[in-house]
């Protein structure tokens, strides 16, 4: 399976140990990851990259993946941006949030009702991976 994995790149990047964590699992549960950039320190911009470089990447990248998870756990416009679009292209989304952060999270994003959008909430690392292997069903 390959995963769009979608977190905060300019906003608040307190979930990164996270993220981390959620890319490590899914390589080792055998799915294609085909976001690594979201676990770098440096961001694509730092590196050069143009807006317009970064967003023709990531939506071709959307374009090729299976399924979005997403750590809506922290506001962000980019990963807002990346579940409407998947949705509207009918992928899987799933999104993980803490859930000491339930509450500041966008309604928008807490109020989905698509039939292919999961909102899972967390207590951590290992809760967090666990939920999501038991949603994603990879091989």
């Amino acid at each position: 399976m390959r995963i769009y994995l979608a977190a905060p790149m300019k906003g608040v990047r307190a979930a990164l140990d996270t993220v981390r964590a959620i890319y490590a699992a899914l390589r080792e549960i055998g799915c294609e990851v085909l976001t690594p950039h979201v676990v770098d320190e440096v961001l694509d911009v730092e590196r050069g990259l143009t807006p317009e470089e970064v967003y023709e990447r990531d939506v071709k990248l959307l374009e090729e993946a299976d399924a979005l998870v997403a750590e809506v756990s922290y506001p962000s416009l980019g990963v807002g941006f990346e579940i409407a679009y998947a949705l509207l292209k009918g992928k899987r989304v799933i999104a993980l949030c803490l859930e000491s952060r339930l509450a500041e999270t966008s309604a928008l994003i807490r109020g989905i009702r698509s039939p292919n959008f999961k909102l899972v909430n967390y207590s951590g690392i290992e809760d967090a991976i666990g939920k999501l292997i038991d949603e994603l069903r990879c091989s």
